[in-house]
């Protein structure tokens, strides 16, 4: 048990004995929990026939209430309310000229970080009526997400002071289901924009609620087939990550290549899902994956995975550091340590970001050198094939480092390497 000054241990549920299952109301309360709004968005619509906004406000609570339960959705909607009120309270202050951009943008950084603080420090919380007990809160519940938009409409509000503030539209936005736990991230001048078209009576685009939730059932089969493949830890027995010894080698072959295979599609199912019951709804998000296994270079991996995230990285840290005009290789690794912390308290999800931002310094470097030598093209088919299977080996093997909060995944490489390598 780690000391009561230090942040508390999270949860790893790729770890955890066969034995030990996420629960029901774990499953509920995580991103898939999404699921239950498919019921309702026919409700949703019908109702929205007349009173668009109450009915979307209304729905979405209904659905927090199923998923989360009522201690849970209450604890949620305090947390938000305090997020949404502190920035509106910088708002006043800025109108009326006592702040100034700079001044209130550190307020919004400053203030929404120390209400995510206790989250981030005490990662699964333990007490009556508060699911799950288990999964880290700040990103299961989508805290974390809320936290991107908040400090995205802090920016919007310190650049145009006097923004009407829309108090409804703006809780339609900050409720709105398909962006609230996993992202993707829908920016609330974006999302007023959508709202303001919305037609609840107008048809569906079927085409794409099919299409997308044929995408989403593609990728939880394939996920399904990859849990089953991959080795479960048996009940009193270390994991493969703590005591690679004990697993056969293709058992940590398996783990190497099927776990970041497995985050992936999480992710990717998920984000179809969230496309799918929000082009049902008629309220569009945009996407976050763009046919990630096809990126042949660093970069171009970061420019298919997360993509809303990484806009909003690029809008409120990358480019107000400098971006491309000065000290990119400092912005790199400024990014992707906010990233890492962001994603909580672990030293591997550290090593994971210090290990992109090297990555991408270092390719920064190579098109550098490559230009001033005059060498162009991709190398032919060869290339772009050597290419692609050095950028999935880095995204596999820094996937395993960040899933391996414990060990960085240090021990399980050793392992491998001592099997495979001939001396």
């Amino acid at each position: 048990m780690s000391a009561w000054w230090l942040p508390g241990a999270l949860f790893n549920p790729l770890t955890a004995p066969a034995s030990e299952p996420l629960t029901g109301p774990e499953m509920l309360a995580g991103p898939y929990g999404l699921l239950w709004f498919l019921p309702l968005v026919p409700l949703l619509r019908l109702a929205a026939r007349r009173r668009p906004r109450a009915a979307l406000i209304t729905i979405a609570l209904l659905w927090l209430l199923l998923t989360l339960g009522p201690t849970s959705t209450a604890f949620l909607l305090g947390w938000v309310a305090c997020g949404a009120g502190w920035v509106l309270a910088l708002d006043a202050w800025r109108q009326r000229g006592r702040l100034g951009p700079r001044t209130m943008l550190a307020g919004v950084w400053l203030g929404l970080h120390a209400l995510a603080l206790p989250l981030w420090w005490f990662p699964s919380w333990h007490f009556s009526g508060w699911q799950p007990a288990r999964m880290p809160i700040l990103h299961n519940l989508g805290f974390a997400y809320f936290l991107l938009r908040f400090i995205a409409w802090g920016h919007e509000l310190a650049a145009r002071p006097g923004t009407p503030r829309r108090l409804t539209d703006t809780i339609c936005w900050i409720l709105y289901p398909p962006c609230m736990r996993l992202g993707p991230v829908l920016l609330r001048e974006t999302f007023l924009e959508r709202l303001d078209q919305w037609q609840p009576t107008a048809r569906p685009d079927w085409h794409t609620v099919g299409r997308r939730l044929g995408f989403f059932l593609l990728g939880c089969v394939a996920l399904g087939v990859t849990l089953h493949n991959t080795p479960r830890v048996p009940a009193g027995q270390l994991d493969f990550f703590a005591d690679p010894g004990a697993y056969r080698t293709d058992q940590l072959l398996a783990c190497l290549y099927l776990i970041p295979v497995q985050i992936y599609l999480l992710l990717w199912s998920y984000n179809e899902l969230a496309a799918a019951l929000a082009a049902w709804v008629g309220i569009r998000v945009d996407d976050n994956f763009c046919w990630l296994p096809l990126a042949t270079s660093v970069r171009d991996f970061w420019r298919r995975w997360h993509i809303t995230v990484g806009a909003w990285v690029r809008k409120c840290i990358y480019i107000p550091l400098g971006g491309n005009r000065s000290y990119v290789w400092l912005n790199y690794f400024a990014v992707f340590i906010y990233v890492a912390v962001w994603h909580g308290p672990s030293w591997s999800f550290l090593a994971w970001g210090l290990a992109q931002a090297a990555a991408l310094t270092a390719q920064r470097l190579w098109d550098r050198l490559r230009q001033r030598r005059g060498w162009t093209g991709s190398g032919g088919p060869a290339g772009r094939v050597l290419s692609w299977l050095l950028t999935m080996h880095f995204a596999i093997i820094t996937i395993v480092v960040f899933v391996d909060f414990d060990h960085l995944g240090l021990r399980l490489f050793a392992e491998l390497l001592r099997r495979l390598l001939p001396f």
